[in-house]
């Protein structure tokens, strides 16, 4: 198959060790290793910026926070929904590696120029638009980046490893929450929020090293066509296989809801409904990164006894209940109850999904596949500014809630009108046109 040249370069026989353990296989493979470590450091760094941007925005615009808020986050949906994409098709187009070394340099320096903005404030009130702006293109290069890093994990790892692969990233990840947030409330009580977000810019010291030592060599089957016809193809794909339009349709509900509360809504609310500091929304996130990282543990721990379809629409129907369960709690122990399910439902859905997922596509079109988990995320961004808008005129008390029950209708309603969802579950990789075949309605 297309892509997995190398594969056995980089797939050497599991020691002892790690058929021991085999939630931990992936690691075996060196250039996983270096993928992992370098994705952990760009984890730290996201969501520290999101929430450093919320800071300063309520710092500068004090009577327009939950729009600016919301309207930073509709940047970064719209360059999603611009670039993923294209991101896909040039993950399928182009050595995967070669994507990510120039994706992670003009990350760098576009997340600088966000930085100087925030510091130096050079127009004055009108530096939100500048800021907007340029949070496009840091989240336009980041939409490239994603389907390409997703679609390089199985090239490394191979299908025998490919859930621990999928589970560990997602575990580092989360890993990383429970101590940076904190620390972003901390460092932001301390400091002016544009010196904290340039100070996150040092992870890419180890993520632009880490990316050029890799090896391997991943090229999906987008070549001798045009990138528009790829982008076609690629959507065709995704809309005749049953299981993947499913999935994508619940990631859809989850994220247009789950997206505003984790940022920028939830903090906002802790400050203006239940009055908290900065440094108390910071440990509060705390609570989300823990229930994230405790899902990213049962996932690898269990690893393909939750690859369902069933798993997938029930923990998203908990993500609903969850976030009707914080909308309504003014008790603070039980907020955090609550943010912490908040962050085991949101992570759980998005992990079954992706794997099912990767599971289930052929490689010629992973990404282009891929690359539509992206565009679903920018979707939800992109939401966010006429939530926010909304949040502004009815309060985010009467709100919060309401997502939740839009959580549990819409969820709801795709769960009974895809009925093989319910019954999906992984299956060995074919050919693109025999899958989509196979699967289609």
């Amino acid at each position: 198959m297309p892509g997995f040249g190398r594969a056995a370069e980089n797939s050497p026989m599991p020691a002892p060790f790690f058929e021991r353990h085999p939630s931990l296989s992936a690691l075996s493979h060196r250039d996983y290793r270096l993928l992992l470590a370098g994705s952990t450091l760009v984890s730290m760094v996201m969501p520290f910026q999101f929430l450093t941007q919320v800071f300063w925005v309520q710092g500068r615009y004090p009577g327009h926070a939950v729009f600016y808020t919301s309207l930073i986050s509709a940047g970064r949906g719209l360059a999603m929904l611009t670039f993923a994409l294209v991101g896909g098709a040039i993950a399928d187009r182009v050595e995967r590696r070669k994507v990510l070394l120039v994706t992670e340099s003009a990350s760098f320096a576009t997340n600088a120029v966000v930085a100087a903005l925030m510091i130096t404030f050079p127009f004055g009130s009108a530096t939100i638009v500048a800021v907007v702006c340029c949070t496009f293109l840091s989240a336009g290069v980041g939409s490239i980046d994603s389907p390409a890093r997703s679609a390089s994990i199985p090239a490394i790892v191979g299908m025998r490893d490919l859930t621990s692969g999928i589970a560990l990233s997602s575990l580092a990840s989360q890993l990383t929450l429970p101590l940076t947030l904190p620390w972003v409330g901390i460092l932001n009580d301390a400091f002016d929020p544009g010196w904290v977000y340039g100070g996150s810019l040092v992870a890419w010291l180890g993520v632009i090293p880490l990316i050029s030592m890799l090896r391997y060599r991943s090229v999906g089957g987008g070549r001798g066509s045009s990138m528009f016809a790829n982008i076609v193809a690629g959507l065709g794909y995704a809309r005749a296989n049953a299981i993947i339009f499913g999935v994508l349709a619940v990631v859809v509900v989850v994220q247009l809801v789950g997206m505003p509360v984790a940022t920028p809504l939830g903090p906002v609310f802790m400050i203006e409904v239940m009055d908290f500091s900065a440094r108390q929304v910071g440990f509060m996130g705390m609570t989300w990164g823990l229930g994230a990282m405790s899902a990213s543990l049962l996932f690898a721990r269990l690893q393909g006894r939750v690859v369902r379809g069933l798993a997938l629409c029930a923990v998203a129907m908990f993500f609903g209940i969850t976030v009707l369960g914080f909308g309504y709690s003014r008790y603070i122990p039980l907020t955090a109850a609550f943010d912490f399910c908040m962050g085991f439902a949101f992570t759980g859905t998005n992990l079954v999904a992706g794997t099912l997922v990767q599971y289930t596509v052929a490689d010629e079109m992973r990404g282009r596949v891929m690359g539509l988990f992206p565009f679903t995320l920018g979707s939800a961004y992109v939401f966010t500014a006429p939530i926010g808008l909304l949040g502004q005129r009815v309060g985010l008390a009467v709100l919060l809630p309401l997502l939740g029950w839009a959580t549990l209708a819409c969820c709801g309603a795709v769960i009974a009108s895809r009925p093989p969802l319910l019954r999906a579950r992984p299956v060995p990789p074919l050919a693109a046109g025999s899958r989509a075949a196979a699967a289609s309605d």
